[in-house]
C-alpha cells in the first residue's frame, strides 16, 4: 500500500495491480518453536460506546485526498469538529471486546479513523497480528500495515512500509494481500495475495498476520505456522532493505479514489471494520539488532527485549524488590534488576554502523551473595577490559540493590559490538541488563572538520554527525583510492555512505569565512553508468548537477573526490544539501570542511 501518512504518492494503482504478477508466494511453514511471548497488546476490552486507549493509539486527521484523491475526512477517536461528529463515532469500542472503525456518510462526506502508535509505542521484530473482520462493497479500502518510525527525517518510501492486510472491490470476497514497500520500488510494491479456502470471505473474522525478523518478512492468515508468502533481503528485491528498524502499526479505513474507485450509492453506510484485537509477540531468544537493550535472563521489559544475543551462562531470577536509588534516570523497570544471565556469558549486538562510536550500559543487581568479594569478575567489551574483578555488592553497597556502569566503545569492521563476563573466582559471573546507543554529536569545535558519512571514527574522521535525513549503509569491498589526492582517507570512509535525500549542516566557523569542501565519493552498489545520477548544493549553490560515480571513475569501487570553495553564511555555517537527480538516489561517503 502507498498511502503514506502526509505523503502523496502517485502509483497507487501500480502498488496493488503488481501483487498479480508476484511471483513470492511461498507456502511454506514458519517457526513452530518459537515460544512466542505476548510484549504488547490491546484487546478492545470496554464499554460500549468507549474511547480507544490513548496510551496506545493516536490518529492521523484531515482530508485533502492523501495523495490518491480519497473521500474520506479521518476523525480521532472523539472528535466533534466538523465535519467528525461524535453521534456518528469513527472508532470506539463496542462493549462487546471489539473495536469497531467506522466510515459513515454525512451529507455526501465520508469521515472515517486511521488509527496509529505511532509517538506512543514503535516496535522492531516479532509477531504482529491482528483479528478483523473488513467490509466490503464500492470504494472500500480496509489495511492493516506498518510504517518506518523515521519516516519524519527519512520520507517514504526510505523510511520502508509492510502492509500485512489490504482489500480492494478487485478483489471480491474472499482474497486480501501483502506488500512491502521501499526505494526499490516505490508505489509498485512488492507483494502477494492469498484466497481464504472453503468459501471464506473478508466479512468473516480472520486473522492477518506477519512474522518480522532481521532482513526476513512473513506474511499469513489465521495460522502462523502456515506462512503464504516469504520476503527476504536477497533477489527478491532490486535494491536496498530498510526493513531492520523501529516500525509503527497503523489500521485505517479509507473511502473511495483513483484506486480502488469510487464510492456508489451501493456502498455500506456506515462501512465498519470490526478489530477484535491486536497483538505482538516476541520469539523467546530471537536475536535483535542494535542498537537495543536486554533484560539478560528475562521476559520482555518496558523498552527491553527478552533475553537474546546471549551465548553461556543460564537465566535466574528472584521476587525480591531492588533498590534502584544509585541508577540515573531513566530507570528500568524492576524486572531487568530481578532476571539475570549467570555464569561465563557472551552476548552479541550486530546490525551497528562498523567502526561507529556507542555507549554501553550494563545494569547489575547482586541477589544472591552478602559479602563483599564472594562474586568476582572481568568484563571486556569488544576485547578490551572494562571492569576488573568487578564486585556488584561492593560496588552497590548492599544486596538487592542495582547498580550501572557505562562504557564507550566502537562497533568492529562488521559492526559488531561484543561483550563478554569471565569469572574471577569460583562463584559465577551475573548481568542483569544491557542496552547499546548511538553516541551524540563529537563534532570538533575548531580546526577541519573531517566527517565519516554514514560511518564511524577512523584515523582523522569522525563518526556521522550534523546530518538531517537520508540511512546508512556499508560495503567491506576493498576500493581503489588511486584518484583520491593525499593525504588519503581510510579505507573505511569509501566503504560507508549516507544515501537518499540529506542534509549536512556544519557549524562552529566565522560568518563570511572562506574554505575548502570536499566530498568523498565511491559507488558501492551499482556498477553501470546512468545507474545513479544526484545533485549537490552547498549553502544553496548547485555545484554537481546528475552527478554520477561511476560515469566518471568507469567502475564500482573506484573512489573519486570534488572539491569546491564555500563561504560560510551568516551563522557560520556551511549547508550542504544531496538531492535526487535523474537517477536513483543521492549520496556521500565523506565530507572534509577545511
Amino acid at each position: 500500500m502507498s498511502r503514506t501518512s502526509r505523503r502523496a504518492i502517485s502509483s497507487v494503482i501500480a502498488a496493488i495491480l503488481f501483487l498479480f504478477g508476484s511471483s513470492l508466494i511461498q507456502a511454506q511453514s514458519s517457526l513452530s518453536n518459537n515460544n512466542w511471548q505476548l510484549v504488547w497488546s490491546d484487546e478492545f476490552n470496554g464499554p460500549t460506546g468507549s474511547l480507544p486507549d490513548s496510551t496506545k493509539w493516536t490518529y492521523d486527521t484531515g482530508g485533502g485526498g492523501w495523495g490518491n484523491n480519497e473521500e474520506e475526512v479521518y476523525c480521532a477517536a472523539g472528535s466533534n469538529a466538523s465535519p467528525c461528529n461524535t453521534a456518528t463515532p469513527n472508532a470506539a469500542l463496542d462493549g462487546n471486546g471489539n473495536l469497531v472503525i467506522s466510515a459513515y456518510n454525512n451529507g455526501g462526506t465520508w469521515t472515517s479513523a486511521r488509527m496509529k502508535t505511532e509517538g506512543v509505542q514503535n516496535f522492531q521484530y516479532g509477531r504482529i497480528e491482528a483479528r478483523m473482520k473488513l467490509p466490503m462493497g464500492a470504494g472500500i479500502w480496509p489495511a492493516f500495515w506498518l510504517l518506518g518510525s523515521n519516516i519524519n527525517t527519512s520520507n517514504w518510501p526510505l523510511c520502508g512500509e509492510m502492509d500485512i492486510m489490504e482489500w480492494v472491490p478487485q478483489y471480491h470476497a474472499s482474497k486480501t494481500s501483502s506488500t512491502i514497500h521501499g526505494p526499490f520500488s516505490g508505489g509498485f510494491g512488492v507483494g502477494s495475495s492469498f484466497i481464504f479456502p472453503n468459501n471464506g470471505t473478508v466479512s468473516d473474522f480472520h486473522t492477518y498476520g506477519i512474522i518480522w525478523s532481521p532482513n526476513q518478512a512473513q506474511f499469513y492468515r489465521d495460522d502462523p505456522s502456515n506462512v503464504y508468502f516469504t520476503i527476504q533481503n536477497t533477489s527478491d528485491i532490486p535494491g536496498d532493505w530498510v526493513f531492520n528498524h523501529p516500525f509503527f502499526i497503523i489500521m485505517n479505513l479509507a473511502m473511495g479514489g483513483y484506486f480502488p474507485g469510487y464510492t456508489d450509492p451501493t456502498t455500506p453506510n456506515p462501512a465498519v471494520t470490526t478489530v477484535d484485537y491486536v497483538r505482538v509477540y516476541r520469539a523467546a531468544h530471537t536475536p535483535v539488532a542494535g542498537p537495543t537493550a536486554i533484560n539478560s535472563g528475562g521476559a520482555s521489559a518496558g523498552s527491553f527485549f527478552a533475553d537474546t544475543n546471549f551465548n553461556g551462562g543460564t537465566a535466574i531470577s528472584t521476587n525480591a524488590a531492588i533498590d534502584t536509588s544509585l541508577i540515573p534516570a531513566p530507570v528500568p523497570p524492576q524486572a531487568v534488576y530481578q532476571a539475570a544471565r549467570q555464569g561465563e556469558s557472551q552476548y552479541t549486538i550486530n546490525n551497528l554502523v562498523p567502526y561507529a562510536p556507542y555507549n554501553v550500559q550494563l545494569q547489575f543487581a547482586e541477589t544472591q551473595f552478602s559479602q563483599p568479594g564472594d562474586r568476582l569478575f572481568n568484563v571486556t567489551i569488544n576485547g578490551q577490559t572494562v571492569l576488573n574483578r568487578f564486585d556488584i555488592l561492593a560496588a552497590a553497597g548492599g544486596r538487592n540493590k542495582a547498580v550501572e556502569g557505562n562504557f564507550k566503545a566502537n562497533a568492529d569492521q562488521y559492526g559488531n559490538i561484543v561483550v563478554h563476563l569471565t569469572p574471577r573466582t569460583s562463584n559465577p559471573p551475573l548481568i542483569s541488563g544491557l542496552g547499546i546507543t548511538q553516541t551524540v554529536d563529537n563534532e570538533p569545535t575548531s580546526g577541519p572538520v573531517l566527517i565519516d558519512a554514514g560511518g564511524g571514527d577512523v584515523g582523522s574522521f569522525i563518526a556521522d554527525t550534523d546530518y538531517a535525513g537520508g540511512n546508512q549503509a556499508s560495503s567491506f569491498a576493498s576500493v581503489d583510492t588511486s584518484r583520491i589526492s593525499a593525504p588519503v582517507p581510510p579505507q573505511a570512509v569509501f566503504q560507508s555512505e549516507r544515501w537518499a535525500p540529506s542534509t549536512y549542516t556544519i557549524g562552529g566557523f566565522t560568518p563570511g569565512s572562506s574554505h575548502t569542501v570536499t566530498l568523498y565519493f565511491n559507488e558501492i552498489y551499482w556498477t553501470q553508468p546512468g545507474q545513479r545520477e544526484f545533485n549537490v548544493l552547498i549553502n544553496g549553490n548547485q555545484v554537481l548537477t546528475n552527478f554520477d560515480i561511476v560515469g566518471m571513475t568507469g567502475a564500482q569501487n573506484r573512489a573519486i573526490e570534488e572539491q569546491f570553495p564555500a563561504t560560510a553564511n551568516s551563522s557560520g555555517q556551511i549547508v550542504i544539501h544531496f538531492a535526487i537527480g535523474a537517477a536513483d538516489q543521492p549520496k556521500v561517503g565523506g565530507i572534509a570542511v577545511n
